[in-house]
């Protein structure tokens, strides 16, 4: 009896084989630390489908960043468009984020390797470029939740970093500790307490002014 050929990947699975492969290995070993002929064996195909989708390996991580951040920032944006009050956006956020930090760690490690190394490291990335947009996004929100009565005590700037900080510190300190659970009551906790702060008041305890300047 004839053995019958596997079908042939599409082209859409092969390039994902390839970025998933390099996630698994730029947030283990580094950019530096890992080889084109790695990625191409984890994922299972040869070097010329990986030059077919990409130019280098500094292109391959380029792209594969660049993913991640869409992925965030296009999250935000859909909760931001589709969840009415400000208390509900953030903590649709915050657990969003959570179960991204938890179902692929790697992902956090990535982000942590781009924005945490020194500038003479790996690729050159507009990573101001890349934060900002998701950044951006979290100051529309607070600065809505301010015309709306739902927030005070600062701008919209200080709000967002306060709220990032927070979010993103538990974030961090999960991928040290991947036995911690991110859990959902836990960010709804989190907006909670923020809220207690920066929640709308006659005659707020602060009035927070950022003191970073965002192009």
């Amino acid at each position: 009896m004839a053995t019958v050929a596997p079908a042939p990947k599409t082209v859409n699975e092969a390039e994902s084989k390839l970025l998933e492969s390099a996630l698994t290995l730029f947030s283990e070993k580094g950019y530096e630390g890992t080889s084109i002929r790695e990625i191409i064996e984890g994922a299972g195909v040869t070097r010329p489908v990986l030059y077919y989708y990409f130019e280098n390996k500094e292109d391959l991580f380029r792209r594969l960043v660049e993913i991640k951040f869409t992925e965030f920032t296009n999250q935000i944006e859909a909760i931001k468009s589709s969840v009415p009050t400000c208390a509900d956006r953030l903590k649709a956020i915050i657990r969003k984020e959570f179960v991204i930090a938890e179902r692929s760690p790697e992902t956090v490690r990535l982000i942590l390797q781009v924005f945490f190394s020194l500038p003479q490291q790996g690729p050159r990335l507009d990573k101001t470029r890349l934060a900002h947009a998701r950044f951006r996004l979290l100051e529309d929100i607070m600065r809505d939740g301010l015309e709306r009565n739902e927030l005070s005590g600062g701008d919209a700037q200080s709000l967002a970093l306060v709220f990032l900080g927070i979010m993103d510190m538990h974030i961090m300190a999960k991928s040290n500790r991947p036995e911690t659970r991110l859990t959902p009551d836990l960010a709804d906790g989190l907006v909670d307490l923020f809220l207690a702060g920066a929640g709308f008041r006659e005659a707020p305890v602060t009035a927070l002014v950022s003191p970073y300047t965002f192009g």
